[in-house]
């Protein structure tokens, strides 16, 4: 038995919750994704809203449309007044059909700001938006650079909306849009190859994609956020986890891993001393 094969077993005795939520999403995914995709795609159906998602360029991420559908449900749950979101697309699109109906149903106005470093899917999202939806979303273009935030490396974008949003959404930027880097480290895949006098004589292509993005954006919105703050996160465990030793105030945090997997954060209420 190899040394990672024996510590990967070890790390899965010593960490019996996480080897339960493992499996649970391994069973979940294996038996029952297919359906709950299916139910949510039939939501957006029922609803009329299956319309609004387009697909204008061959290599644009399809709709996850259970992810679409936990998002749509959110902001109508929390009907906030102001969405900030990270990395334009479907979600986009989902954000600003619940802001539409909060309006519509609960009298609550609310707007979007859509915020990406590439131009491309800003214009390729601009297409999709009909109408009806061009007064509830804001694109944002800013690009991201490589920065450091207490000693780790992070992107930052070089502007933001100057809003205090009640509700970010976390989905971006894409490690490919992240220009610079530090100290020879960035986020972007470029193979590196080994010196002509390495000892076995051969080049070795190595890359950086490994390289998980962090994204320290949302922390620039914490010291002035509403009282209903709250942070999802889609699939970026490591900017989760780094977001919940860097964030100052008290959070209610959800980690659900099945289904592709999304974090939560809920700012708790916190009365002045």
């Amino acid at each position: 038995m190899s040394y990672k094969l024996k510590k990967k077993i070890l790390n899965l005795i010593n960490h019996p919750f996480f080897t339960a939520s493992l499996l649970y999403k391994i069973l979940k995914d294996y038996f029952f994704l297919d359906y709950i995709e299916k139910r949510a795609k039939n939501f957006f159906i029922k609803n009329d809203f299956v319309k609004y998602f387009k697909k204008n360029d061959p290599n644009e991420i399809a709709p996850e449309w259970t992810d679409l559908k936990f998002m749509y449900e959110l902001v109508r749950k929390r009907k906030p007044i102001c969405v900030v979101e990270f990395g334009s697309g479907a979600s986009t699109i989902a954000i600003g059909l619940a802001l539409k109906e909060n309006e519509l149903k609960d009298k609550i106005v609310g707007r979007l700001f859509s915020v990406d470093g590439n131009k491309k899917w800003i214009e390729n999202t601009k297409k999709k938006i009909d109408k009806d939806l061009k007064e509830y979303i804001q694109f944002h273009f800013s690009k991201a650079v490589i920065s450091t935030y207490n000693g780790h490396i992070v992107s930052l974008h070089e502007s933001l909306p100057n809003v205090s949003p009640n509700l970010i959404y976390l989905d971006g930027p894409s490690p490919l849009d992240v220009s610079g880097n530090i100290n020879g480290l960035s986020f972007q895949s470029k193979p590196i190859k080994k010196d002509d006098d390495a000892n076995d004589g051969n080049f070795y292509d190595y890359c950086n994609n490994s390289r998980r993005i962090v994204a320290a954006d949302p922390l620039l919105y914490e010291s002035t956020a509403p009282a209903d703050f709250f942070i999802l996160i889609d699939r970026r465990y490591t900017n989760a986890n780094f977001l919940e030793k860097n964030l100052k105030y008290k959070y209610k945090i959800k980690k659900d891993i099945s289904l592709g997997g999304i974090v939560t954060f809920e700012k708790k209420y916190q009365p002045y001393p």
